[in-house]
């Protein structure tokens, strides 16, 4: 079971560097990230790292306001038309997301789609059912060799 850590961050200078200073100094490397602004000068910042408990914990000795999160992430082709033909099979699963995130990994050719979902569990069950290849923890944090 992946995590995505999600942070809650003020927009202001200055901020953002304040988290990755505080992973920087915990010896965490950081995967993939997004930030969406969300109102009134704050935002919430999401990343996958190479070890979410460690991050977590660092972040959170720190006085930041952190929270891991659940994620399911998927194989992909790294090649034109692979993102659309995992999106087939992931509506065909019916399971619907409310963030992504991909990455591509250099190493292996391959790509990965993050999902956030409400119902972590059955969209689990139904990606297996239609066969969508779910990716192991090592893969998606970088530690598989």
């Amino acid at each position: 079971m992946a995590y995505e850590v999600s942070i809650f961050l003020e927009n202001k200078i200055g901020h953002f560097e304040r988290i990755t200073s505080v992973l920087k100094e915990a010896q965490i490397n950081i995967r993939s990230m997004a930030i969406n602004d969300t109102a009134n000068g704050w935002g919430i910042l999401n990343l996958i790292v190479n070890d979410p408990k460690k991050a977590k914990k660092a972040l959170s000795e720190k006085g930041v306001s952190v929270a891991l999160r659940k994620v399911i992430a998927l194989e992909m082709r790294d090649e034109a038309g692979g993102l659309d033909d995992l999106l087939m099979e992931v509506a065909r699963a019916e399971v619907n997301f409310d963030n992504a995130v991909g990455r591509v990994i250099t190493e292996t050719q391959k790509a990965i789609l993050i999902l956030n979902v409400d119902d972590y569990a059955e969209s689990i069950k139904k990606l297996k059912k239609q066969g969508v290849q779910i990716i192991d923890d090592q893969t998606v944090y970088g530690t598989s060799q």
